[in-house]
Order: structure tokens, then C-alpha cells, then sequence
């Protein structure tokens, strides 16, 4: 009986050879198992240790040779494996962890997070935030910019008003005081021409556009009150005759308001003052003082130190 057609061991027939084959064929029914098992094991080239419990674990397995080296030096235990179960996350998803060092206790702790991705991105770029600044947020439940918003607008302070933080302190309405206390012999003899009193030291500013030139001030635009005064004497035994005048005038000679006025008696000497209120754009001012007659009635101190003249400005802020 000729043999069987047989590629493979599967294709052998197990009723071969029959006893009324010759003898002659014996070795061709050699030969054909010898070459069935080669075509069906072609890759085995040395000794092969598995048993067949172990081959068999690979009964039904659908993964390619590529899938299955993925496991190659992969030492995780089944436990291990077995935290997969049922896990979802693309490729991608879980290539996000790649070179996380977080420790389980870390990632517990988002155990219970419900917020979404775009939430959390909200801390995006935030740094040197400490958790007790977070948590002055607590409570809050508007818009803390719409609330800075509606705050009174900020305070500017005028002159002689400071505010620090919550507290408004005044020191006073800001003045300026020029005063002459130099002493020339007998002073300037007084008559009906009115002379310039001399007030060329600034002892107190409340401006650095505050300047003097001798006998005149000039002040900034603004609304001032204003006090003058100028020391006058009779070193005679007799009384004068007539009033001694002082005033405030613009420097171009415009009187300004408020002649002050008095009298001498023999060997007196006073201060004779004006006061009153004005507005300027800035101009400089200037102290007058003169007698109705002339006599023996002098501006000056009589040889003696002393303020001779003085002019006080406040300005109205």
C-alpha cells in the first residue's frame, strides 16, 4: 500500500503501515515521520524543557510574538498585574505617570477629588502661595476684584494732612513766616512816603516756592490769611503828631486790606500789625509802613536787636 500524503504530523495515519505492506517500505514510513515532525517543528533546534502543563497555558493565546515580548524583563508578580484589572487609560493617559516620583500616600491624597482637569489647571503657574494665604479665600463667594472695586476711591491728602494706612492726621493749615531782625543804627526816620519794611530771613516755609528778595515775599497761587507787623519808636520827649500806618501790598503797590494804625506817646516804641485775607495767582508782597506827618517817629528797633518786622501767611487748603 502506498503511503500516506503528509505535510504535517497531524496528516500522518496512525493505521500505517498496514501488516500486508512490503518490508521494503518500512523505510519510507521512517522517513515520512521523520519529516512531518521537522515541517511542524522547524524552529526547534535544541532541547526544549516545557512540559506540557506549561505549553499548554498558552492554549487559546491570541497575542502576536511582538505583544508577548512586551513582558521581556518584566519581574511584577500577579498580585502586581492583577491592580490592572479592569483598568481604562489610553497609552497616553498612563504615559503622563512616566517619571512620577509620588509614593501611594501622595496619590492618596486626591482620593475623593472631584474637581475637573480645567479646575485644577487653576493652580497652574502659582507660586510662593502658602497654604495660610489660600485660605484668607475662605467664605469668600463674590468676586474679590468687584469688591475692591466698590471700596471708597483712594484719599489724597492736601496740604498739611498725611494719611497712613486708616489714620488721617493734620498738622495744621501750612504757613509761612519771613521776618528782617537786622539793626541799622537808629532805623528809618518815618513820614507820610511809605517805606519799605525789610523781611529778608524765611525762619519757616511751608513751600520751597516760598522766596524772599530783601524787602518782598513771593508766594504760590492759593488764598492765604496774613498777619504784618513792624516795630516802630519816638525816642523824643514829646508825643508825634499824626498816626503811624502799616500795611500789606502787592509789589507792583496795590494795598491789599486792613491798614493797621496807632499812635506814639513821648519815648514809646510798639508793634503796629495788619492782618487780613487775599487771593493770588503768585505774586510777591511786600510790608509798608509810614507816619501822617513827619517827625520824630521811626521804624527799626532803636539800635537794639530785636524783630523789627515780620510777615506771617497761612494758606487755606
Amino acid at each position: 500500500m502506498p503511503l500516506e500524503p503528509a505535510t504535517y504530523i497531524n496528516n500522518l495515519d496512525t493505521s500505517n503501515p498496514q501488516e500486508t505492506d512490503p518490508l521494503s517500505q518500512t523505510d519510507d514510513h521512517l522517513k515520512l515521520i521523520k519529516t512531518t515532525i521537522k515541517a511542524t517543528f522547524p524552529s526547534i533546534i535544541g532541547r526544549v524543557e516545557a512540559s506540557h502543563a506549561e505549553l499548554n497555558k498558552l492554549d487559546g493565546c491570541t497575542s502576536s510574538t511582538a505583544e508577548l515580548n512586551i513582558l521581556t524583563g518584566c519581574t511584577s508578580t500577579t498580585t502586581e498585574m492583577n491592580v490592572l484589572t479592569g483598568i481604562t487609560p489610553t497609552t497616553d493617559e498612563l504615559n503622563k505617570l512616566s517619571g512620577l516620583t509620588s509614593d501611594a500616600a501622595d496619590l492618596n491624597k486626591i482620593d475623593g477629588l472631584t474637581a475637573e482637569a480645567s479646575e485644577l489647571n487653576v493652580l497652574d503657574g502659582i507660586t510662593n502661595v502658602t497654604t495660610d494665604e489660600i485660605n484668607r479665600l475662605e467664605g469668600v463667594t463674590s468676586s474679590i476684584q468687584t469688591q475692591i472695586d466698590g471700596k471708597q476711591d483712594p484719599v489724597v491728602a492736601g496740604d498739611g494732612i498725611v494719611v497712613s494706612g486708616n489714620t488721617i492726621s493734620s498738622f495744621g493749615c501750612p504757613y509761612a513766616v519771613v521776618i528782617d531782625s537786622k539793626v541799622a543804627g537808629l532805623g528809618h526816620q518815618l513820614s507820610p512816603t511809605r517805606h519799605n519794611c525789610q523781611v529778608d530771613t524765611i525762619i519757616h516755609s511751608m513751600d520751597s516756592a516760598v522766596t524772599e528778595n530783601n524787602d518782598t515775599v513771593y508766594l504760590p497761587a492759593g488764598t492765604y490769611y496774613f498777619e504784618g507787623m513792624a516795630h516802630a519808636y519816638n525816642p523824643s520827649g514829646s508825643s508825634t503828631n499824626g498816626d503811624v500806618r502799616v500795611g500789606l501790598y502787592t509789589d507792583g503797590g496795590t494795598f491789599i486790606a486792613h491798614e493797621g494804625v496807632g499812635y506814639l506817646g513821648e519815648r514809646d516804641g510798639r508793634e503796629f500789625t495788619c492782618m487780613g485775607k487775599f487771593t493770588t495767582d503768585g505774586d510777591r508782597f511786600r510790608l509798608r509802613i509810614r507816619a501822617s506827618t513827619g517827625g520824630t517817629s521811626y521804624y527799626g528797633r532803636q539800635g537794639h536787636t530785636g524783630i523789627a518786622s515780620y510777615i506771617k501767611f497761612w494758606k487755606i487748603v
